[in-house]
This record gives C-alpha cells, sequence and structure tokens, in this order.
C-alpha cells in the first residue's frame, strides 16, 4: 500500500510540473494583455524581466523575442534589434541540437520540448529587426536582413514537396522591394515585389488593389512586362490614379501595427482509437454542440509499441478510449480597422492597407501542420495508454482500496500529462498596415489616425518637422492594438 502511494505521488508531481509548463502561456497572456493593449511597453517589459519563470527555460526565444517586440513598439530601436537578434540566435541553436527533447515528448506532451518559432513568426522577427533598421534609416543593414529572410524562404520552399505551406511572406518582400529601390538595386527591387505578388496569391492574405495596381505600372516602368503576364496582372486604375511609380520616389511610409495578436488555447477531444482501423474523436463545445472528426489511425512505431507493451504487440482491431487536446486559435476583436496618414502642410492624405494578417497566418500554420499534430498527439497517448494499462495490471496488490486509488491515480497521471502546445507570440499585432505617401524633398509634418470601422478616430499621433531627403524613404509607426 504504501508503495503504491509513493508511485501515486511521484507520478501526479510529475503531471503537475508538466501542467505548469503548459499553463505559463495563459500566465503570460494574463499578466501581459493590459500593459500592451494601453501601451505602456515597458512596463509590460519589466514584467517579463521581472518573472523569468513566466517564461522557463524551454520557452527563451519567446522571451527574448517578446521582450524585442514590446521595444519596437515603444520605439527603442536599438534595445529591440538586440533582444530580437537573440531569439535568432536561439532558434537557430535549437535546430543544430540534440532530439534528445523530442523522443521524451513522445511519452509527456508538447510542451516539454523547447519552443521553436512558427514560420511566419520568424519571418516576422526579420521583419522587425529591418524595420528597426529602416527607422533609423538604415536602409542596408534591412537588406541584409532580407537575404537573411530569403535563406529561410528558400530551404521551406524546397521542403514544401506540395507546395501548400506557407513558404514566402508577402508584406516581406513588399517592404524589401521598397528598401532595393531606396538603395538603387532596381532588379532585386522588382524581384522582391514579384515574389510578394506571388505570395499574396499564394497565401491566405487577398492582394491589395492598390498593390495589384502599382504593381501592374511598375513592372512595365522596368521593362518587365513578362512579370504581369506570368502574375495574370491587371490594372483596375489608370496610371494617373496611382501615387509612386517610379524609382527612387522620396516618399513617407507609414507603419501602422493594428489590434492585439491571436493567442492560443487547447481543444480537447475524446473517442476510440482502432488499430489498424480508424481514429472517432469528438469535441463537446460550451454550447453542446459536439464536432466528430475521423481519420485513418495513425501507425504506431514498432520499436515504441514494444518498449510500452514489453514485448507484447497489440492485435489489429484492439480499441482503446483515449483524450487528447490540440493547439485551438483565441482571436481578439481589433476596435482598430485602419489608418489614415495625412502630410498636414503638403495636402496629402494616403489610407494605409493590410499587408500581413497574423491571424490568418497563425489559421494557416494550425492548418499546415495539423495533420502531423493529431498524428503526433494520437500516437503519444495510445502509447502512454498502453503503458498505463501495462502498469495497472503489473501493480495490483490485495489490497481493493490500493488498487482504487492506483486505477484512479493512474488515469488521473496519464489524463494531466495530455496538454496542447499552446505557445506563440501573441504580442505580436493583429494586421500590419502600410500607408504611402510621395513627396518633394523638403521639411513635412505628418498626422496619423486609427480609425475604427465606421471611420471614426480612435486615436493619433504626429510627426513634426520630419526632413526628408531625394530620394528619401522615410518610415514612421504607429501602434494602435486597442
Amino acid at each position: 500500500m504504501k508503495k503504491t502511494l509513493q508511485i501515486l505521488v511521484v507520478g501526479v508531481a510529475s503531471a503537475i510540473v508538466f501542467q505548469s509548463c503548459a499553463t505559463r502561456s495563459a500566465l503570460r497572456q494574463d499578466s501581459l494583455t493590459s500593459a500592451m493593449v494601453n501601451g505602456d511597453y515597458l512596463t509590460a517589459v519589466k514584467s517579463i524581466q521581472q518573472n523569468p519563470k513566466l517564461y522557463g527555460k524551454l520557452n527563451q526565444y519567446l522571451y527574448y523575442m517578446d521582450i524585442g517586440v514590446l521595444f519596437h513598439y515603444a520605439q527603442i530601436y536599438d534595445s529591440s534589434n538586440v533582444y530580437l537578434q537573440r531569439a535568432v540566435d536561439i532558434n537557430q541553436e535549437l535546430f543544430t541540437r540534440s532530439v534528445t527533447n523530442e523522443a521524451a515528448a513522445i511519452l509527456t506532451n508538447d510542451n516539454i520540448r523547447p519552443y521553436r518559432s512558427r514560420p511566419y513568426e520568424l519571418s516576422m522577427l526579420h521583419q522587425l529587426i529591418a524595420f528597426n533598421f529602416l527607422a533609423k534609416g538604415n536602409t542596408e543593414s534591412a537588406l541584409v536582413e532580407t537575404r537573411r529572410a530569403q535563406l529561410l524562404f528558400n530551404e521551406w520552399e524546397r521542403k514544401d514537396k506540395n507546395g501548400t505551406k506557407y513558404t514566402n511572406d508577402p508584406m516581406f518582400h513588399y517592404v524589401s522591394s521598397i528598401s532595393y529601390d531606396a538603395s538603387g538595386e532596381y532588379d532585386n527591387s522588382m524581384i522582391s515585389l514579384y515574389k510578394a505578388i506571388e505570395a499574396f496569391q499564394n497565401g491566405p492574405l487577398k492582394l491589395p488593389e492598390e498593390v495589384q495596381n502599382y504593381a501592374y505600372y511598375q513592372f512595365i516602368k522596368n521593362d518587365r512586362e513578362g512579370d504581369n503576364t506570368l502574375l495574370g496582372l491587371t490594372a483596375t486604375r489608370p496610371q494617373s490614379q496611382v501615387d509612386g511609380i517610379g524609382n527612387e520616389v522620396t516618399e513617407i511610409i507609414v507603419i501602422g501595427y493594428a489590434g492585439r495578436g491571436p493567442a492560443l488555447g487547447e481543444k480537447t477531444w475524446r473517442g476510440t482509437w482502432v488499430r489498424d482501423g480508424m481514429l472517432v474523436v469528438n469535441h463537446t463545445g460550451p454550447n453542446g454542440a459536439i464536432e466528430t472528426m475521423t481519420l485513418p489511425a495513425p501507425s504506431l512505431p514498432e520499436k515504441e509499441l514494444q518498449k510500452a507493451e514489453k514485448g507484447e504487440k497489440t492485435k489489429s482491431g484492439t480499441t482503446l478510449h483515449i483524450k487528447f487536446a490540440l493547439p485551438e486559435i483565441k482571436k481578439n476583436p481589433s476596435q482598430t480597422d485602419r489608418f489614415l496618414a495625412r502630410c498636414v502642410n503638403c495636402g496629402k492624405t494616403a489610407e494605409s492597407i493590410v499587408v500581413n494578417d497574423l491571424e490568418k497566418q497563425l489559421e494557416k500554420n494550425l492548418e499546415d501542420t495539423r495533420a502531423a499534430t493529431i498524428t503526433r498527439t494520437v500516437i503519444r497517448v495510445v502509447l502512454r495508454t498502453i503503458t498505463a494499462e501495462k502498469a495497472k495490471n503489473e501493480m495490483q496488490t490485495g489490497n481493493s482500496m490500493a488498487n482504487l486509488l492506483l486505477n484512479v491515480g493512474t488515469d488521473l497521471l496519464a489524463d494531466q500529462l495530455e496538454h496542447a502546445d499552446a505557445r506563440n507570440c501573441f504580442l505580436v499585432p493583429k494586421q500590419v498596415h502600410v500607408a504611402r505617401i510621395p513627396v518633394n524633398p523638403g521639411t513635412w509634418s505628418v498626422s496619423v489616425d486609427a480609425l475604427d470601422q465606421q471611420g471614426m478616430v480612435i486615436g493619433t499621433k504626429s510627426f513634426d518637422s520630419l526632413t526628408i531627403k531625394r530620394g528619401e524613404k522615410r518610415y514612421l509607426f504607429y501602434s494602435s492594438l486597442k
């Protein structure tokens, strides 16, 4: 009896450890959201630095990226890049480490693995580094990030055999095109613009009409009419109504961050796994609605199956009742719908366009990884269930109460070990907007309004006495995360 209780205590203690790993993401959301929405970014930075246990050793990538994002919002660009670059380094280190932690995740859950960036997050990370350089007028350093990111895009394209997953980022290529143009690299500018249009067409974000028309006439301007044919581009407005056509146009470029980015929770599924048959599971929503998922049952790794059963193989047709959790997106409603940029003393205005939607990017990422996540999760749960049942049989005692505690405790342990990986960088904005105002060289003042869906002003930021040289692209940033 005493030995049985000791086993249960150790098991439940282990489950509590894994439970705490799974809930850290929720705690981070609770502790940081208010300061971020209110624009008190440095308070949020201080909160993170004073509470590193909110992240732990497994989430160091998120620790540095979150601080870097907050410093970027606070327009402390050098500090932002220090932290963002550390996040880049950590992500690179993780892909060269031992896979021991991957093996451990088979019998516990995905939260035991160090967090590795989702592809769209990694693109956003490099984009923010580039934005920090552009905010300081350092176009060449921003283009270094363009080249680093292109290596990632090349690798993702190589691995995507079916051509259906996220492998390119329209915002990154669009901004890179502007940067190449500012540095006089017109061919590279057109190549990046081509990739931007292609990424819009193949990704979850609709190609903005403004970008469509700009690209169409810009390709013609640079003797690349064939690109319009390859991309199937047509113009919806005459060139006289499209601003900014030409090379090295002097511009004020406003980058607007609208709303809070998405977070992750988990959705629990229960049902039956049939070896060499089907997996049939259900999820019951808060309103009682039932979702059903029917899939071919994932095959178990023979080596791991034999470990679990100690040499005894489960026959075809064997059924197990299982429970598992999958990550589920948690969307945050945004008051900010768009931005209106006004050059106060030159009379020009520009309404922003959406060049990135992190909510849609996360949805796409969950879709891209859904099959792999389900397979990995179900295999883990089935192996753990087999192991638990084997342990129950081997540890039965002559005491009925001890047997009851053993069975209940083993089931509780298995249940508590199963949590979805609900980690992500939720401090990124919901959407990234761009507004471009071509101007003559001179000194200008700009006012940027954040607008809701009805066009009502919910926030304003002013930029005064901006001296802009010929051919310069001056970047201004406004965060409206309400």
